[in-house]
């Protein structure tokens, strides 16, 4: 939430992958729980950089919108729930390749 997408990916993840992996975490877990956080992330405040290109398209006020995105950013942590402590779900079709 404190960071912008792609600057989570380049300087994080790097650091973050090998342990994961030390910790038996299946790397492509890892990477989509690492998205589905930085999803989250970029949507709430302070550093939401899609709530504010949303608010400057739509002349959003960034209160009307942290109000109205609420209960979808519950929907999102309960699926980032889901995702992380069923990795069945995740990782059914890359099991099968």
């Amino acid at each position: 939430m404190f960071l912008e997408g792609g600057a989570v990916l380049i300087i994080i993840a790097p650091l973050l992958v090998p342990v994961a992996v030390n910790m038996g975490i299946d790397p492509i877990h890892f990477g989509v729980i690492m998205i589905v956080n930085i999803m989250i992330g970029g949507v709430t405040p302070p550093f939401g950089t899609m709530m504010f290109t949303t608010c400057s398209i739509t002349n959003l006020p960034i209160v009307e919108f942290v109000k109205e995105i609420m209960p979808l950013i519950l929907a999102l942590l309960v699926a980032l729930a889901i995702v992380t402590y069923v990795p069945s779900l995740v990782m059914f079709l890359p099991n099968l390749l």
